[in-house]
């Protein structure tokens, strides 16, 4: 039997990895400000953190997807983990280290408030709508070069989708 593309239309962590990147873009500004008007706006996004050289930077960046197929195959179910880095760096180790909990912070918040559509999108393959939460928190370790410090955080993001 042939492939064909009429039986299933699932995408997985594509749809959303994009459209989570997009929401971030537009909204981590604005979630920065209300939380520390002194916070600079991301000005990297297409780049891995660990090999930055502009800060702030966020990059997000698929971990893992976990599906289940329907016995009947009506369906398939995946749990997608998506990981959202963020970079900072800085002159002073004290303020650094307060600093990265308030972008970790608004980062969490903007993808709290995401609606359904920000995250899929308009579809037609969705059997019930998504469920999301971040799971996690976690913060590298303070790291000098010279006068500069700069550290990092990771937040996890487990995303639900059944899909056709």
């Amino acid at each position: 039997m042939a492939y064909t593309s009429s039986k299933y239309s699932a995408e997985f962590g594509l749809r959303i990895l994009n459209n989570i990147q997009v929401f971030l873009e537009a909204s981590t500004e604005t979630a920065l400000a209300e939380i520390d008007a002194s916070l600079h706006n991301f000005v990297e996004y297409r780049t891995p953190t660990p090999i930055t050289l502009n800060f702030p930077a966020l990059f997000v960046s698929s971990a893992s997807q976990q599906l289940e197929q329907s016995d009947d195959d009506a369906y398939i179910k995946s749990n997608i983990e998506i990981y959202v880095d963020i970079a900072i760096d800085g002159v002073d180790a004290y303020t650094l280290q307060r600093s990265i909990l308030k972008y970790t912070l608004a980062v969490d918040r903007v993808l709290r408030t995401m609606a359904i559509s920000d995250l899929i999108g308009a579809t037609t393959n969705m059997v019930t709508e998504p469920v999301w939460e971040v799971t996690e928190h976690q913060f590298g370790i303070l790291r000098q070069n010279d006068t500069i410090y700069r550290t990092d955080s990771r937040i996890i993001l487990n995303v639900q989708l059944l899909e056709r």
